[in-house]
């Protein structure tokens, strides 16, 4: 059983997602956070010093959660975008803070990123270093495209929900599009 600090600590964290998700660093508002985490807003200043410092805990989260959505074992850029869809389509607020971060703190972003022990993108590196990913595109390039393909549904339209057969086609598209993405073999 965890202390109440580790709950009111936990609790915070997972309101802050939310309202990350929604408003960005600088449309959330603590108050809110606090508020919907059943704690006090001295609880955030204390644990994370101001609300930048929570929201860049919650973007070393989204991406923690990215890296351990894809897996040590994606061999192939199928079973990783598969992974990285079925990922976002669980939990959509991830790929939004990231999105966020993007806008807002886009300059310390890759230096954060690099320094939290997680990085997502590592798997699409070693998958072309392998031979699996055509060298007319870069890692990078295709892990943008990979996150934009697999963006939740209701940036552009209603989401489909788990089950739906417009998610599944869309799933298909995506995996389809990342075979593209592989060399091609002279016959």
């Amino acid at each position: 059983m965890r202390d109440d600090g580790a709950r009111t600590r936990a609790n915070i964290r997972d309101a802050a997602h939310v309202e990350f998700a929604a408003y960005g660093l600088a449309g959330a508002r603590v108050d809110r956070i606090a508020k919907a985490a059943g704690a006090n807003v001295q609880r955030i200043y204390a644990y994370y010093s101001d609300k930048a410092g929570l929201f860049r805990a919650c973007v070393l989260d989204a991406v923690a959660n990215l890296d351990a959505a894809i897996g040590d074992d994606a061999d192939d850029l199928v079973t990783l975008a598969g992974r990285m869809f079925d990922h976002i389509s669980r939990d959509p607020h991830n790929p939004r803070i990231l999105t966020w971060a993007r806008l807002e703190i886009e300059d310390d972003l890759r230096e954060l990123i690099s320094t939290s022990g997680t990085d997502p993108l590592r798997r699409v590196r070693e998958i072309a270093a392998a031979g699996g990913i055509d060298p007319r595109w870069t890692p990078e390039d295709v892990f943008v495209v990979l996150i934009s393909l697999c963006a939740p549904e209701d940036a552009v339209s209603v989401p489909a929900r788990t089950g739906d057969p417009a998610r599944a086609r869309r799933r298909d598209l995506v995996l389809h599009l990342a075979t593209q993405l592989r060399p091609s073999r002279a016959t």
